[in-house]
């Protein structure tokens, strides 16, 4: 077996021949690779409550951050109508156990944390809830009816689960013609 090491410099005159010759196309060779399809439970969710929350990859598998804050009606019905007048970005982590964690906003909070497993429709993970500020085992699981199931654990023995329906797509605006 030849030995390029045994060259200097031929290892480089090889791919930059192989460069040359690929022309532009070595360019742009990540354009020839095979297009990943999105994971099953990537985009915008409406949670239990309808608040949103939007799952993207993310350097550790696929994260869920809150982009969109509905007040649940428990909270209306303990704290009055004035609620509604409360702006969203002031919303806080203030339940969270680290006190220096306590004043970041909850909009664009990342509270899931997911990794595939070696079925294609499941997720495992953690799963952060700001409501008790404690972090959950959990996963989140692709449903044949078009929802995800949402599972989280304390023990692997008592889980709650909730179903999140896809949020419907932003109405398109019209173009308007050129003149």
């Amino acid at each position: 077996m030849p030995r390029f090491a045994a060259v200097p410099g031929l290892h480089v005159a090889l791919f930059a021949g192989l460069f040359a010759l690929l022309g532009p196309a070595a360019a742009h060779a990540e354009d020839l690779l095979p297009a990943v399809p999105p994971s099953p439970v990537e985009g915008v969710w409406l949670t239990a409550e309808l608040s949103e929350m939007t799952i993207a990859p993310c350097a550790e598998g696929l994260c869920g951050t809150i982009s969109k804050i509905v007040l649940p009606e428990r909270y209306k019905a303990q704290y009055g109508a004035g609620l509604d007048a409360v702006d969203p970005l002031s919303f806080t982590d203030v339940n969270n156990k680290d006190p220096a964690l306590r004043s970041r906003p909850i909009l664009g909070l990342t509270i899931l944390t997911l990794r595939p497993t070696d079925q294609p429709a499941l997720f495992e993970g953690e799963i952060y809830n700001p409501e008790d500020g404690n972090i959950y085992q959990g996963s989140v699981e692709a449903l044949a009816t078009g929802e995800i199931r949402l599972k989280g654990c304390v023990l692997y023995v008592l889980c709650q689960d909730q179903l999140w329906q896809r949020a419907p797509a932003p109405p398109q605006e019209a173009e308007l013609p050129a003149q």
